[in-house]
Parts: structure tokens; C-alpha cells; sequence
């Protein structure tokens, strides 16, 4: 900008607002009031183009603010004209001193930009914005559901996520509606709809591969031991002379998966028809209802666990990685070795997983270089050690039965600002 600006008194009514950072001008009747009795007092921010038209740079609320008010004339310091890209910087340092941008605003600015074709980890510079923000803002823009989301008040990470997942629409549906009314449990949510994505797209590739080397895909586990239909897995076949089935005498295969990955059970589709024999029988009468329903809730609850497992050490993460340990952290550490010292034991054959609680990496030898660095902090890894050694007590199965080190553990994240939406049954 011209480095000699000139402030002069004009119409309101005759300047021209470009496009603005901000998208809501956030005119309030007080506000109004205090430009009729007392005027514009900080003068707006623009610059005269060559055919004399004069661009609010800064000041767009207060431009607005006087016609409303029906002021005559304003102060305006008109300067030169700025490159494009940096008015919309300078607007965006401008406002956030003043009243804070919202996501959505930062957002629209950082697009703007990067329609001028400035990179990533130019607009990241001049804005005074990690790059991975930008790249993440610039992603939502990119995509017209996630976009909206951020326009109608998502916050950046949600309206990522909503990105994640913009070609599921049920997902985006029950994700929006998380986001307004239970915020806490949208993180949960989404993990476990990746861990489902992440399932469903090992069974389709599963059972692709078994399709096509001609085994029929089984809907039901005929190693269930309610199971009822023709076929039966192959451990439990012989010949009619006796003899063990193998793999080669399977026409058809059951594919799930487990906590461990896909389970596959080689299967024959019609035992009988094939004249073999089977090593014993399912018991007569099938699961009652209530049992039935007591095994859906035992299989979501365990997949729940399995999605806050990853939610919970990502929390973890961002918690080791602060400048300042976490409040009440020292007496953390000692009340663990005070009255859980027993599962320490976990956390020094556990050292790849403290290693990636400390964002390190889990390759072999990651935490010794880690602890070894200079720079490196004794205290955080000891928290990190001890957060360890919960983590590594914790399994699937946890909801049944509570220990009283996972509550505490459980208790004392929730103080430190995580959100725990997984069932307590003991």
C-alpha cells in the first residue's frame, strides 16, 4: 500500500466493498445506534482504482454500518492498490485482532487465495496459520458438502471429517446431527464409521478373491454353533473312510471379520451331498431372543471399544505433544506407581506404543533415539510410560468390567478434556 495515504471524508453510499473474509458483516442495533450518535471514528481502509472507484479494504462492517446509520460522509484512508492476495492477509490479521473470524470465514479466505493461485505454505506464512490447517480448509472447500457443513457453523476438523465421509450420505446425516447435538460423541462416531469402511472394504476384497477362485461365499458361520444350515467348515469333515478334509476340499468359505483382521472358515457348501461325515452336531434348539440380543450388544459393544481405542490415543497424542504437562500430571504419575505399579510391567513391554503415544514413530529402537535426544523431556515421557501401561490394560472387552486402574485412567483423561462414550456395565 502507498506509503503517503490520504484520508478524506466520502459517501458511504458510493464506495465499493470487495469481496470480504468475513462473511457475516455482524451489523447489531447498537452498533448502528453508536455510528448515528458518534459517526464512524476509526476511518475504513481502502483504495481509488484507475476510473476513480473507491475499494473498501478494511473496514467493511463500518462501511455497511453507515448507510444503515444514514451517515453522509466517513473518514477513508485511501492508499494505493494492494495485490490481491495480500488484502485478503491483511484482512484476515484485521479482523481476528478485532472480533475473531469464525472457521468457515478463515476458511473462504485461504480459498480465495489459493483461486490466485498462492500455494499452501505461502497463504500458511502470511496468515500466521499451520500449513496442515490450510491444506485441511482448502480440502473442505474443495468438496460441496463439506463446504456447507462449514457454512452453516461445523467447526474445520468436523467439516473434515464430513469430507471424509461426503459420499456416504447417511453418514454425513447422523455426523451433522452429532455435531449440533451431541459434539462430544462426533469424534467416536466417525471412528467407528471409518473402522466400518475400513471392515466392509476387507470383506468386499475377501470375498472378491474367494469368488473368483470359485468358492461359494457363505452369508453364515457354519462353525457357529447355532448354525443350521447344509454346510460345515472343513475341521469338522472327514471322509466317509475317516480321513481329515484340507483346504483343497473346500467349495466354499466364510469370510468375517475379528479383532484381529478377516476370519476365514474353509467350508463345504452341502456336507451331505458329498457323502461326508461330521465330527459332532450343533445343539438342538436355536438362541432365545434375549440371547440373541444379549450377543448383538456384546459384538457392538465390542467394536465400539475397538473405535475408542483409536479416538482415546489420538487424544493421547495431541496431549503428549503440548509445551506443559497436563494438570495434576505429576500426581498422575506417582498415584499410578503408588496403586497400580503391577501394570507398569505392561507399559516397559509396551515401549513401540509409547513410542507412537509420543508421536515418534514405532519402529524398532524409535523410543531409545527419542529418550536419547537432547531436547527431549524426562517428564514427558514418564507420562507417557504410565499412560502406556493403562492403554496396554485396556482391551475390547473392558466395557464388561471396569477395573478400578481403567477407571481411574478413564477419569482422570476426562479431566484432562477427553470425552469417553464407551458402555460401562461394571
Amino acid at each position: 500500500m502507498n506509503a503517503t495515504p490520504t484520508l478524506e471524508m466520502l459517501d458511504p453510499n458510493t464506495l465499493t466493498v470487495d469481496t470480504n473474509v468475513r462473511k457475516e458483516t455482524g451489523l447489531t442495533k447498537e452498533f448502528v445506534a453508536s455510528i448515528k450518535e458518534h459517526g464512524v471514528l476509526v476511518p475504513v481502509v481502502a483504495h481509488r482504482t484507475e476510473d476513480g472507484t473507491v475499494h473498501v479494504l478494511m473496514g467493511q462492517r463500518r462501511t455497511f454500518g453507515a448507510i444503515e446509520a444514514g451517515a453522509a460522509t466517513i473518514p477513508v484512508l485511501v492508499g494505493a492498490t494492494p495485490e490481491e492476495a495480500e488484502r485478503l492477509a491483511t484482512q484476515v490479521v484485521e479482523n481476528d485482532h478485532r472480533s475473531g473470524l469464525t472457521d468457515g470465514d478463515r476458511a473462504e479466505a485461504f480459498h480465495q487465495m489459493a483461486l490466485l493461485g498462492v500455494s499452501a505454505s505461502v497463504i500458511a506464512r502470511k496468515m500466521g496459520a499451520k500449513k496442515a490447517v490450510v491444506e485441511t480448509a482448502l480440502k473442505v472447500k474443495a468438496n460441496a458438502t463439506a463446504a456447507q457443513a462449514l457454512d452453516q457453523g461445523l467447526t474445520l476438523e468436523q467439516s473434515a471429517v464430513i469430507e471424509e465421509f461426503a459420499d456416504d450420505a447417511e453418514a454425513v446425516a447422523v455426523l451433522e446431527r452429532l455435531a449440533t447435538e451431541n459434539p462430544g460423541n462426533f469424534a467416536h462416531r466417525a471412528q467407528r464409521l471409518r473402522d466400518e469402511r475400513k471392515n466392509n472394504a476387507m470383506l468386499a476384497e475377501a470375498c472378491a478373491e474367494a469368488a473368483a477362485k470359485g468358492l461359494i461365499v457363505l452369508e453364515e458361520d457354519p462353525g457357529y454353533y447355532d448354525y443350521k444350515g447344509a454346510a460345515a467348515t472343513i475341521s469338522a469333515l472327514t471322509t466317509a473312510e475317516g480321513e481329515r478334509l484340507s483346504e483343497a476340499d473346500a467349495d466354499a468359505v466364510y469370510i468375517g471379520v475379528g479383532y484381529s483382521g478377516v476370519v476365514t472358515r474353509f467350508a463345504v457348501a452341502d456336507w451331505k451331498a458329498r457323502g461326508l461325515r461330521k465330527d459332532g452336531k450343533a445343539p438342538a434348539g436355536g438362541m432365545t431372543d434375549e440371547e440373541k440380543a444379549a450377543r448383538r450388544e456384546v459384538i457392538e459393544n465390542n467394536k465400539a471399544m475397538d473405535s475408542a481405542e483409536v479416538v482415546r490415543r489420538d487424544f493421547v497424542k495431541t496431549l503428549l505433544a503440548r509445551k506443559a504437562l497436563p494438570k495434576n500430571a505429576q500426581k498422575f504419575i506417582a498415584h499410578t506407581i503408588a496403586h497400580s505399579s503391577y501394570i507398569l510391567t505392561k507399559a516397559l513391554n509396551k515401549t513401540e506404543l509409547t513410542a507412537d503415544l509420543l508421536g515418534t514413530g514405532t519402529g524398532y529402537g524409535e523410543f531409545t533415539s527419542y529418550v536419547d535426544k537432547p531436547t527431549t523431556k524426562p517428564e514427558t515421557v514418564t507420562l507417557a510410560t504410565m499412560i502406556t501401561a493403562y492403554e496396554a490394560n485396556i482391551d475390547r472387552t473392558s466395557w464388561r468390567n471396569r477395573s478400578s486402574d481403567t477407571r481411574y485412567y478413564l477419569t482422570q483423561l476426562t479431566a484432562w478434556g477427553y470425552v469417553d462414550r464407551t458402555k460401562r456395565v461394571g
